[in-house]
């Protein structure tokens, strides 16, 4: 028996291993800045908005790590996201990376002591998440980690520079975290 796969389902596809995400992205904004990028209910992004506001998050997240710890991201800084699937958590994740940081996507479904106990083991300064949810998060008055709403600090967000924000990490350089919960129940990080 001659099994053959099916010619729809071939995506490998070769890319070069020494560019980040970002960096990848950023190239396809330069090829096609007019096409739609993205895509969520009635609202979409060309790429060159979407590149616009990632980056103008990137470079305020930057600007309130520094005012807030008086520190610079590095490639190993762990930047939260709790936001609802929406075009923000999209800008959201792209301007995370673009800052030079990994993201750690929590979950809303997770109760509080989930939320705090992945918040303290994975060493989140900062969280962004949206105005809608930023009200499951008031416990983080408790710590040394800041909630940043999207859509709420917009009008400040705005007033950032919308270039390319300088690379300050490697192909190499970890992405996200994921938590899992284990075999134990108790939730860990994999990268």
């Amino acid at each position: 028996m001659n099994k053959t796969r099916n010619p729809w389902n071939k995506t490998e596809r070769d890319y070069p291993k020494d560019k980040t995400i970002h960096q990848l992205f950023e190239e396809q904004v330069e090829r096609t800045p007019e096409n739609i990028a993205v895509v969520f209910e009635e609202n979409k992004l060309t790429y060159a908005e979407l590149n616009a506001k990632a980056n103008q998050l990137a470079n305020t997240i930057r600007n309130e790590y520094y005012i807030q710890w008086n520190k610079k991201v590095k490639s190993d800084t762990l930047i939260g996201i709790y936001i609802e699937r929406s075009l923000e958590m999209i800008i959201g994740i792209l301007g995370i990376l673009k800052s030079g940081a990994a993201y750690v996507p929590f979950d809303s479904a997770d109760p509080e002591e989930r939320l705090k106990f992945k918040i303290s083991d994975c060493g989140c300064k900062m969280i962004l998440t949206s105005s809608s949810s930023i009200y499951d998060l008031l416990f983080l008055t408790e710590t040394d980690c800041l909630p940043l709403s999207i859509d709420g600090y917009w009008d400040k967000i705005s007033e950032a520079s919308k270039i390319n924000p300088a690379h300050i990490n490697k192909s190499s350089d970890l992405a996200y975290i994921i938590y899992t919960s284990g075999s134990t129940g108790k939730p860990k990080g994999d990268d």
